[in-house]
């Protein structure tokens, strides 16, 4: 069998670990055979790739489905802002749905991305995605606040699993966030989870906090403009995640995403009650929401599972994990880059439940992508590009 190798500057592993001077060893289907540094007789037959070579990445947040409302949705507004008017026009321009879903799915794979934790509340997306060349895992979000509906919503969830399941899609059952799905849908929803990954959106705002601790805030506010019943909530004096988390198994597989106002007490005591949680990040999406970024460093400095995200073409500008990383590199630049690499590949592989991706391992097949432009020593700047090798 035919095998063809590529050397380096960087080969960055996926785990955490980069070998510099470092070579890969793939054959013809694209799974690894080899890799080491190199030496002399695989420069003589290899291909050089100027920079660094890395596992393809994994997107662990996006709303496929939102991919027609492209700079439709005004920047900075705060995530109530931003519900609002998502509401307001995520029906219109359907006609243009489904060429744009296709557009999002292309441009991902040219990006370097082999999977993608893509957000369901319909079966828009589901022929796209059965299509794709691209690794999906279907979240199917539910909302539902009111108690009586839970049993209700959870079938219609479990229809749209169905559906899904029929096109081969991977697809798990989730909620949207604490704020908007009752305790008894809370609860349908993660002990039927079977050991599969759910995400949630956690903590995307400071009012959902304000409405754990105080019951009060704007997102009360909107639930009630939005007509929806909140008499029966009461609050408890802690912050959203700590007032949920003992809901969740703690087999269960969690995937927070954004984490955009976790304080240090919430990252360290959910990272203690909870065994299995990987902390999902989609920087340019909360810098477009509430032009805030959560506190990365804490999560680099207590060595934990991050994932990285881009949400949808309604909150970002391009759907692509590169950016993601030198978002985080600018405004954290003592985090390393094979541990960046950590985040957007092996953690988001494990994160999915996707063993053959996110990791350079022999017999693994994760895709190949190669950075150019770094750095001397090995790091990101403005000019960095990726394009896919395999």
């Amino acid at each position: 069998m035919k095998i063809d190798y590529l050397h380096t500057d960087y080969l960055f592993t996926g785990d955490g670990s980069v070998i510099k001077n470092g070579f890969i060893g793939i054959d013809e289907n694209g799974t690894i055979k080899e890799l080491g540094i190199t030496n002399d007789s695989i420069k003589t037959k290899g291909k050089y790739l100027e920079g660094g070579i890395s596992p393809a990445f994994i997107n662990t947040h996006c709303h496929l489905e939102l991919s027609h409302l492209k700079d439709k949705v005004e920047r900075k507004t705060g995530l109530v802002g931003f519900i609002k008017k998502l509401q307001s026009i995520r029906d219109t321009n359907l006609d243009n749905v489904a060429n744009s879903m296709q557009d999002s799915d292309i441009a991902m794979w040219e990006e370097g991305i082999a999977a993608v934790g893509d957000i369901s509340n319909s079966e828009i997306s589901f022929e796209t995605k059965a299509h794709s060349k691209l690794n999906y895992v279907t979240f199917i979000e539910l909302f539902g606040f009111d108690d009586k509906k839970a049993k209700q919503l959870f079938e219609k969830g479990s229809q749209l699993y169905t559906k899904a399941k029929e096109l081969g899609l991977k697809a798990n059952i989730v909620p949207h966030s604490p704020y908007s799905v009752s305790r008894k849908l809370l609860e349908l929803i993660f002990h039927s989870s079977n050991g599969a990954t759910v995400s949630i959106h956690n903590q995307e705002t400071s009012s959902e906090n304000e409405m754990y601790i105080k019951a009060k805030g704007k997102l009360m506010e909107m639930l009630n403009e939005f007509n929806i019943d909140t008499s029966n909530f009461k609050s408890n004096g802690k912050s959203s995640l700590l007032s949920y988390l003992n809901l969740i198994p703690k087999e269960t597989p969690l995937l927070l995403i954004h984490n955009t106002f976790s304080s240090e007490n919430d990252i360290k005591v959910a990272s203690q009650k909870h065994p299995n949680i990987f902390w999902g990040l989609c920087p340019k999406a909360n810098l477009y929401i509430e032009n805030r970024l959560p506190q990365i460093d804490l999560f680099y400095n207590e060595n934990l599972k991050c994932t990285i995200g881009t949400d949808s073409l309604a909150s970002n500008n391009k759907l692509s994990i590169l950016d993601e990383l030198k978002t985080i590199h600018n405004k954290f630049p003592l985090i390393p880059l094979p541990k960046l690499i950590e985040w957007a590949c092996k953690n988001g592989a494990d994160a999915l439940q996707l063993e053959e991706l996110g990791i350079f391992e022999k017999g693994k097949k994760p895709g190949i992508v190669h950075l150019k432009n770094l750095t001397k020593d090995g790091n990101l700047k403005k000019e960095t590009t990726v394009k896919r090798v395999y």
